[in-house]
């Protein structure tokens, strides 16, 4: 599948307590603020502006959807082009403790890493906190050191990646979500869903990042995988719903799936750098797969 992306590892120590466990979750705003920082950028909203079509803000932020009918019938408005991997903070006294994040960067915005690794630079003092390290994740699971203020020759990463989940069983997978799951129906929060359903999503969001960001369309039958997903069994389920500061946050735990796993497992691993519904970018719906 030709979605290719780039994974940063963070590393930071907290400068004082903090109280609110998931403070990083909702840094959408506080995130845009800084990236608009970076590039100079006084202005609360893009409109008006005579730069805004060559601006990386505008890029990164803009998610206009297509202007091909089809292609807009497809994949509808385009997602983030990144994902946060955040951690939930410990409870208070935290100051001084060190945690650690990841920022995975898909299609043309690798070309804006330095951009993204000041404004992440950015976000983290604003809590306060120090950058301890700074790490390129290579094919395999590897790392290495990455320099602020450069543009790096990173390798890029694939759901081709030995380290996504290593081999799958034909028959049998299960996922688990370390972060809620929000699938919507008609407004509402999903509380169950099938295979056919998690697979729906998926596709949805793995071609759009590939449409808009690589340029490229999938090689999915969607139909037909589709209707091969709708034979595939949930066997076990764990899930409940998650409850962050009195409000429902979403769907965590696992759910094991039998069938004829294996048209799906390069989606299946995909989805593990993407993540799933919404919030995906800024740390939701992640999940990992089992054997």
């Amino acid at each position: 599948m030709e979605l290719h992306y780039v994974k940063i590892h963070f590393q930071f120590m907290l400068e004082e307590d903090l109280e609110d466990p998931y403070l990083l979750y909702a840094s959408r705003a506080r995130f845009e603020a800084a990236f608009r920082r970076v590039l100079a950028c006084g202005r609360a909203a893009c409109a008006g502006c005579r730069t805004s079509d060559s601006c990386p803000h505008t890029e990164i932020f803009g998610q206009h959807l297509a202007r091909d009918p089809e292609a807009l019938r497809r994949h509808q408005k385009p997602p983030l082009p990144f994902v946060f991997h955040f951690p939930q903070l410990l409870p208070i006294p935290n100051g001084g403790s060190s945690f650690a994040c990841s920022l995975t960067l898909f299609g043309r915005a690798v070309h804006h890493l330095p951009h993204f690794m000041e404004a992440v630079g950015i976000l983290l003092e604003g809590l306060p906190a120090t950058v301890l390290k700074v790490e390129a994740e290579s094919p395999g699971g590897g790392r290495e050191a990455v320099a602020a203020g450069l543009q790096p020759a990173l390798p890029l990463l694939s759901a081709l990646d030995p380290s996504a989940s290593g081999p799958l069983p034909p028959d049998r997978v299960t996922v688990r979500f370390v972060t809620p799951l929000k699938l919507t129906h008609e407004g509402r929060l999903v509380r169950r869903f099938s295979f056919a359903e998690l697979t729906r999503a998926l596709m949805r969001r793995v071609s759009s990042l590939a449409y808009y960001y690589e340029g490229v369309e999938l090689p999915l039958d969607y139909r037909w995988l589709s209707q091969a997903a709708g034979t595939i069994r949930t066997v076990g389920s764990d899930c409940r719903l998650d409850i962050w500061g009195g409000r429902p946050a979403g769907l965590i735990g696992s759910v094991t799936f039998a069938g004829d796993l294996e048209p799906f497992h390069l989606l299946l691993q995909l989805g593990t750098a993407t993540h799933l519904g919404k919030g995906a970018s800024f740390g939701f719906g992640r999940f990992q797969l089992e054997r």
